[in-house]
């Protein structure tokens, strides 16, 4: 049940703007959406007066301090792609004891690893709108990687947040509302890292679809033929955006994250607002480093650097996966020529250690796993076939009883039902004797479940394709946990595949008491091309002829229930009210355990709870559609929407949907009453600043610049692939060298907060002060035990220069209750939750 409550909203008044170095940059007032103001230099990390990060800072700093400038340069840049066991691997500092670090996919499975679990995505997670079920999620992913000796778990994703329906990389994240988002980075940070392991809060910001998202100069990438439409631009797609929805859309759950304490964010492969997001000075140092208060380190995502030094000074700590001319040599070569200010490299190098340290990162053996192969010995450079013969994989089994519990009541939580006439559902022994399943996106993929870069696509399956995909031990298809809960209870049930010749389908279909039709869409990175498909979906029809064979069984069978597994929305108007389909069940992608839990919901072992995170339309023409036609010099995706995007946008316009967001049966009946509010901290138009002030600036050994220090050893055996810290010649090294640095460049630390939105971890602390506490009794009416999300949303007064949507989440939690069981519910509504940017002056505003 929604309870929309008017007028309660409030956020503590942000009062001055503070002027020159102590200024936000202005974007340009002839189109604040085409241009990325410069903010220089990139904020020294430590300075916070926070204790925990600032212990981190104090030993990161006794190790730098130590440091020739290889050394440092050798933990920037990742040694190469697929020339280490892990996704992504640094070099090292033996002599200092520090191993390469060790950074893995994904956000829901250490992929590539045997012996590990898939979980549900980071969609269905969302979709159980159960903030202690989400942490447990991130606790138990985290435990894996932490047992497989990782450093750093790439994961989890923020961004994209699933604003565009038919978006390629959505499901990773937690869908388009940046409270619920933004609660579940909260908890998923420190879940993850509670484990020994780092977050990596992915990926800022506004990659919201696939299309576009790389320069194309040919016609291969990655051994894939990619259509001549794919490939045609001078350079990656730019998300034009006003600084309102950067900061209370797109930003909102990255500022959640810092306060929790991420210890690393990856920039992204499109440009904001024309300038790379790996370079884009706004972006890392300003929103990121200086208004955020972000102490840990920023990693480009693979192959998104576009240059070097600029990258640097604008921000970026960790060149990955380090193959490029960028970094490594040339970042030696850039501080010995003195364009890139040594102090700026002792910057980049401590914030990664002081992430490690926050984290508490201690994996002395290293990494027992090799992510390219599951052979037990095999040559060191795997790939290359060149090193020593040595143990690639230990095979160490890092699951658990309670991570697979937590996995399977991940993906029966993530499920929603969306209708169930007729008390279709649940099924049971006496109402159903025969069983026909059909559809082939209910069996096994004819590919397997681990084809290359996970994009099989011809069957059932439990997570998209690319980098954010898994790794299967097992998977339960949707025909084999219903097949097997049928047999428990003594139902005779039929499998038939086929969905394109549909005669057998719809004999079966005929005797049978229920029709099961299970249809799916499958989504994922750019990488790979499924079915036609990059990544972005080209249009939301139900793969495999599924629309067809929903019409054709519900035209024979009176009782025929769809189940539908996507990424994120698909079209359901050829077949919603067809009275014939008694039953839908969504779901997004559910990990390893797909099958059992849609078994255990449809047989009424588990009572539906799951709520969607985002609207079904009903005109698919009301989505923010996929930009597949672009210009090639420069494109760009303009944001008009601003701030309206899904179930904001749909209520500002009136547009018709069929399922909102929030939405989700159940096989029971809740009630509310009693419903309270309690102001804690009453309204005031006066400021509050953070009231802070930033530590001395610390004072760095200087490293040696003799450059014939820095030259590759004598002797040194190079691989051709592999990335290395050394420069080839001193002779090359003209020191003050000059460099057309971008407008605005100085390299004066600052002496306090920037902006009134700034001050502390996340932004201005007062942004979480209590505003007001929201009581409410819950009672389940029976007959089922079940769960239930109340959600709280909340109305702005109308306002011409700052207009709102009419009404905005900020409380949506699950309760499990027995039959009539009563609970008295007190919700906090933050400051944070309640926040209008001024754009102006670059502070957030009440709304009284």
């Amino acid at each position: 049940m929604l309870i929309p409550l008017s007028g309660i909203a409030s956020l503590l008044a942000l009062s001055q703007a503070i002027t020159v170095n102590t200024s936000a940059p202005e974007a340009s007032a002839d189109d604040p959406y085409n241009h990325s103001p410069s903010f220089y230099p990139s904020p020294q990390g430590g300075r916070l007066h926070d204790g925990k990060w600032q212990a981190a800072y104090h030993r990161a700093r006794s190790l730098v301090d130590q440091m020739t400038i290889t050394e440092k340069v050798n933990l920037t840049t990742g040694i190469g792609a697929l020339n280490g066991p892990c996704s992504g691997n640094t070099g090292s500092v033996p002599r200092l004891n520090i191993s390469s670090i060790c950074i893995q996919d994904g956000p829901l499975s250490v992929r590539g690893a045997d012996l590990t679990d898939v979980f549900p995505c980071g969609m269905a997670a969302a979709t159980s709108f159960n903030k202690e079920l989400v942490y447990d999620r991130a606790v138990a992913i985290a435990s894996e990687f932490k047992g497989k000796g990782a450093d750093i778990m790439l994961g989890a994703v923020y961004g994209p947040m699933g604003v565009k329906a038919a978006g390629g990389r959505g499901w990773e994240g937690h869908g388009p509302d940046p409270y619920l988002e933004g609660a579940f980075a909260y908890l998923e940070t420190i879940g993850i890292q509670s484990q020994g392991v780092v977050s990596v809060a992915k990926h800022l910001i506004a990659q919201e679809q696939e299309h576009f998202r790389f320069a194309r100069t040919s016609k291969l990438e990655m051994g894939k033929i990619i259509d001549p439409e794919m490939f045609n631009t001078t350079s990656s797609l730019s998300s034009d955006i006003d600084d309102r929805a950067i900061h209370e859309i797109y930003l909102w759950p990255f500022a959640e994250a810092v306060r929790a304490g991420v210890s690393s964010v990856m920039c992204s492969y499109n440009k904001l607002n024309s300038s790379h997001t790996c370079q884009n000075s706004y972006l890392l140092n300003y929103l990121l480093k200086e208004e955020l208060g972000f102490q840990g380190f920023v990693m480009s995502d693979w192959r998104a650097l576009y240059a070097g030094l600029d990258a640097a000074n604008a921000g970026l700590d960790m060149n990955m996966p380090g193959e490029t001319k960028y970094f490594g040599g040339n970042l030696t070569t850039a501080v010995l020529n003195g364009t890139l200010p040594q102090e700026r490299l002792d910057d980049m190098v401590t914030r990664i250690l002081s992430g490690l340290i926050y984290a508490g990162v201690d994996n002395p053996d290293g990494p027992n796993y090799n992510a390219q192969t599951f052979l037990t010995q095999g040559h060191e450079y795997f790939v290359q076939k060149k090193g020593d013969i040595i143990t690639l994989n230990k095979h160490v089994d890092v699951r658990s009883d309670f991570n697979r519990a937590v996995s399977l009541k991940s993906a029966v939580e993530g499920i929603v039902l969306l209708k169930n006439e007729k008390n279709a559902l649940p099924l049971t022994k006496e109402n159903t004797k025969r069983i026909s399943i059909l559809g082939q996106a209910a069996g096994d993929d004819s590919k397997g479940t681990s084809c290359a870069l996970y994009g099989c696509g011809t069957g059932a399956t439990g997570t998209g394709y690319g980098s954010a995909a898994g790794t299967y031990t097992y998977f339960i298809t949707p025909a084999g946990g219903i097949g097997t809960r049928a047999q428990e209870a003594k139902i005779s049930y039929e499998f038939i595949g086929e969905s394109w010749d549909q005669k057998d389908a719809m004999d079966s279909a005929s005797f049978a008491d229920v029709a099961i039709v299970v249809a799916n869409s499958v989504v994922g990175e750019e990488i790979d091309q499924v079915d036609g498909n990059y990544g972005d979906l080209n249009n939301l029809t139900l793969w495999h002829n599924a629309v067809p064979l929903i019409q054709n069984i519900s035209s024979i069978n009176n009782n025929t229930i769809v189940i539908i597994t996507s990424g994120q929305q698909v079209d359901l108007e050829p077949f919603i009210e067809n009275e014939n389909v008694t039953a839908v069940i969504y779901s997004s992608y559910l990990g390893q355990d797909f099958g059992t839990a849609l078994a255990k919901v449809l047989f009424g072992d588990e009572n539906p709870s799951g709520k969607l995170p985002f609207t079904f339309a009903k005109n698919v023409e009301d989505y923010i559609p996929i930009i597949n036609k672009v210009e090639v010099q420069n494109p760009v995706d303009r944001y008009n929407e601003s701030i309206f995007v899904d179930y904001r946008y749909f209520d500002k316009y009136d547009k018709p949907v069929r399922y909102e967001f929030g939405y989700g049966l159940s096989y029971s009946n809740f009630s509310l009453s009693d419903i309270g509010v309690e102001i804690i901290e009453p309204f005031t138009e006066n400021a509050q600043p953070a009231g802070v002030e930033y530590s001395e600036v610390y004072q760095y050994t200087q490293s040696s610049m003799d450059p014939n220090e820095y030259v590759f050893p004598e002797g040194f055996d190079k691989l051709a692939k592999v990335t290395y810290p050394y420069i080839d010649d001193a002779s090359s090294i003209k020191p003050n060298s000059s460099y057309d640095y971008p407008e605005g460049y100085s390299t004066k630390q600052l002496d306090g907060p920037v902006s009134l939105a700034g001050g502390g971890l996340g932004g201005n602390p007062h942004l979480w002060d209590i505003g007001y506490v929201v009581t409410a009794k819950v009672t389940n009416e029976g007959p089922y035990f079940g769960g239930f999300a109340p959600q709280l949303y909340v109305k702005y007064p109308d306002n011409e220069e700052f207009p709102t949507p009419p009404v905005q989440l900020r409380v949506g939690q699950t309760e499990v209750q027995n039959i009539k069981k009563k609970s008295s519910n007190s919700r906090p509504s933050n400051s944070t939750q309640n926040n209008i940017i001024n754009i102006k002056i670059k502070e957030w505003l009440n709304s009284p």
